[in-house]
């Protein structure tokens, strides 16, 4: 609004026409007497807010205190200011206009039943029960005379006495899990002692090199010995491990999805190796879907190594035909270079910009995530009717989520990671190496395990860029170009100056 003076309102009114007419008499009595008192509550505000200050600082005895939630105590004052904002709202809106303009009942409804599911003053020191929580670290007590003050601001607060007992069922709850954790730390302690071997990578049995004192091994899934690791490092972070889900090593036939010769090369990140003593102790810790053994016979035609069950070769064919098809359609995948000068590998300190977004040890926690238990077809165990029937893409989908591991490099000092996809070309790949190493396109040498990279207009893909992969880059420097600059800036510096 804006007032004006009598001449004018009356040229307007013989013109336009219009009204009422609103003068110093049409001010609304109760509107002002409002505002008066939001007014002057504002600044007792104030006052009192200095008073509780002080009243806090000072100790406290006796009986005759009250429990505060520590969060409600450094807020409490912007919660009263905010209340008396919001009656000051109400006292203008409230007879439903507003210069004119209608005010909207449902969405100011829907905005206080937001503002209601908010926590309100104290009740952050209320438990799920309604009841006073058992958390002291939470709380603290105040005197009456500081309580009384706050109450004139938040009337329907939750009121707890010093004396107040705390919530029986939460007490209930607490003790239970104490007793779980320390449960915990009892079951992890004793399944690490008899578990050793399996602890321990270098005590685990090894494929490479058959041991002479066994002729049988037994394999789990490496899924299985990281959760079983984490349960034991931190029994009360991470539940315990109750079940070894050899199925996802399996294919839906039942076979196993694991040459003898990939277990000791690609394929030994998906398994683990277990001594016959130990499973004995894993069978009584654990529950098994599947038992799958490694058998070592001796011949006439040489050594021979069978597994039960058998291998399935149509759907190991499916799962390496897949790998290689992921290996050419990747997007947004790390590579890491190595500069080389006289074929020696630069060891400089990698650009921490340059680097993979996050850390590798987050993402490997993220890629050691049992994405395949949200997969129905990951649970069904005994090869039943229904997961027999699953067609081979949706197996490879199956194995895909079931087994995948992390195969990340361990990056070293002077490489430095880049994204790439598939079908970027070569030259992309220099512009963004170019930018990692100073070093233009067209003096670029790449490399990947002796062969050379140099049709530029070819995809990553097709060039046999793969995900993980190191490439080898030595850079054409003309040393004469960079000796005769070298000598410019000396002479600059010495004060002369080359024309």
């Amino acid at each position: 609004m804006k007032r004006i003076s009598e001449y004018v309102a009356d040229f307007f009114y013989r013109r336009y026409g219009g009204g009422p007419r609103l003068n110093v008499k049409a001010l609304c009595k109760d509107c002002v007497v409002e505002r008066c008192r939001i007014l002057r509550l504002k600044n007792q505000l104030n006052e009192d807010y200095k008073t509780v200050t002080n009243l806090l600082k000072v100790t406290v005895k006796g009986n005759d205190r009250f429990w505060v939630g520590k969060a409600s105590l450094r807020s409490w004052r912007q919660l009263a200011l905010e209340q008396l904002n919001e009656q000051d709202e109400d006292a203008e809106h409230s007879n439903g206009k507003m210069n004119g303009n209608a005010q909207n009942k449902d969405e100011s409804n829907e905005e206080k039943r937001e503002e209601e599911e908010e926590l309100n003053f104290n009740e952050d020191i209320v438990c799920p029960h309604g009841d006073l929580c058992i958390s002291e670290n939470e709380r603290r007590v105040v005197s009456r005379e500081a309580w009384e003050k706050l109450k004139q601001y938040f009337p329907k607060a939750p009121e707890f006495p010093n004396n107040k007992e705390c919530c029986s069922q939460c007490k209930i709850l607490e003790r239970e899990g104490e007793e779980n954790e320390a449960l915990h730390k009892m079951m992890a302690s004793e399944q690490k002692t008899s578990l050793q071997n399996l602890f321990h990578d270098k005590c685990r049995p090894c494929l490479g090199s058959w041991p002479q004192e066994t002729d049988e091994l037994y394999i789990v899934s490496q899924f299985f010995v990281e959760e079983w690791r984490k349960f034991v490092r931190r029994p009360t972070r991470c539940s315990p491990v109750s079940s070894i889900a050899n199925s996802v090593l399996l294919c839906p036939h039942g076979g196993l999805m694991f040459t003898f010769a990939s277990m000791t090369k690609e394929d030994s990140k998906h398994i683990a190796l277990i001594w016959p003593s130990e499973w004995e102790r894993i069978q009584k810790l654990f529950v098994v879907d599947h038992v799958i053994k490694i058998t070592r016979t001796q011949g006439p035609e040489g050594t021979r190594y069978t597994s039960e069950p058998q291998l399935c070769p149509e759907c190991r064919e499916g799962l390496l035909c897949q790998q290689q098809r992921d290996l050419r359609e990747y997007t947004q995948a790390t590579v890491y270079v190595h500069k080389v000068v006289d074929n020696k590998k630069v060891m400089k300190d990698a650009a921490p910009e340059l680097n993979v977004s996050s850390s590798e040890a987050e993402e490997e926690r993220e890629e050691n995530k049992p994405e395949g238990e949200q997969d129905p077809d990951f649970n069904q165990a005994n090869g039943g009717a229904k997961r027999q029937k699953l067609s081979q893409q949706s197996y490879i989908t199956y194995q895909k989520q079931g087994i995948r591991r992390s195969t990340r490099h361990r990056k070293v000092r002077g490489e430095k990671a880049l994204l790439v996809s598939a079908n970027q070309t070569l030259k992309e790949l220099k512009i963004q190496i170019m930018h990692a190493f100073s070093v233009a396109p067209f003096d670029q040498n790449l490399s990947i395990d002796g062969k050379i990279l140099s049709d530029d207009t070819a995809t990553l893909g097709s060039l046999g860029v793969i995900p993980e992969s190191v490439i080898l880059l030595k850079a054409d420097e003309p040393i004469a170009d960079y000796a005769a600059m070298d000598d410019v800036m000396q002479g600059q510096r010495g004060g002369g100056r080359e024309l």
